[in-house]
C-alpha cells in the first residue's frame, strides 16, 4: 500500500496527474485495502499467509487456499530461515513441496518459489 501511494505522489509531484486524478487513485488504493483486509479476515490469514494466497490466485494455482496454508505452516516450522541458510533451504524445500503437490510442471513451480521469495526479500527491505 505504501508502494502504491509513493508511485502516486511521485506522480502528482512530476504533474502526470491532476489533482483529481491523483485523489481518485489514492481512494481506489484504499478501498482496494479494505477489500483485502475484510477478505483477509474472513479467511483467518495473516499477513504472509494472505500474500501467499493472492499470488497463488494471481497464479491461477488450484486450492490456492490450502497450499497457502501449507506454506504458512512451512514457515512456523522455520523461523530462523532469514539468518540460517540450512533453515532456508528446508523452507525452500517444503515450499516447493507444497506447490508441486498442486502444479505438475516443475519448472513453473520453481520460478513461483523464486518470485515469492524475491518478493519476500524485497518486502523486508521497505
Amino acid at each position: 500500500m505504501a508502494e502504491r501511494a509513493r508511485v502516486v505522489q511521485e506522480s502528482f509531484e512530476a504533474r502526470q496527474t491532476s489533482t483529481a486524478e491523483a485523489l481518485a487513485e489514492l481512494l481506489r488504493e484504499v478501498e482496494g485495502n479494505e477489500t483485502r483486509k475484510k477478505e483477509q479476515a474472513e479467511k483467518s490469514f495473516d499477513g504472509l499467509t494472505y500474500f501467499v494466497y493472492r499470488s497463488l490466485l494471481d497464479a491461477k494455482v488450484q486450492n490456492a487456499e490450502t497450499v497457502s496454508r501449507k506454506i504458512r505452516h512451512a514457515f512456523t516450522e522455520f523461523p530462523n530461515w532469514k539468518r540460517s541458510e540450512n533453515a532456508f533451504r528446508e523452507l525452500r524445500k517444503k515450499v516447493t513441496f507444497a506447490l508441486f503437490a498442486e502444479i505438475d510442471d516443475l519448472d513453473r513451480v520453481t520460478a513461483m518459489v523464486d518470485e515469492l521469495f524475491t518478493l519476500l526479500e524485497k518486502a523486508d527491505r521497505i
